[in-house]
């Protein structure tokens, strides 16, 4: 599938199509991405990052 949408990056009207899905979506996956440059519109969650939380010593 493919489809115009703004990019952000190019700052101008582009091809977007849908990348390799490894989240097994299949055709029905939501994720973009510009032809042109790559940038990605990624829907969904996002994969957890670990919150690294450092207490200063007074």
């Amino acid at each position: 599938m493919t489809l115009t949408r703004h990019c952000s990056v190019c700052d101008d009207d582009r091809v977007f199509e849908q990348p390799p899905c490894d989240d097994g979506h299949g055709a029905d996956c939501p994720d973009l991405m510009c032809s042109v440059c790559g940038m990605a519109i990624v829907i969904g969650d996002a994969p957890e990052v670990p919150v690294v939380v450092r207490s200063q010593a007074a």
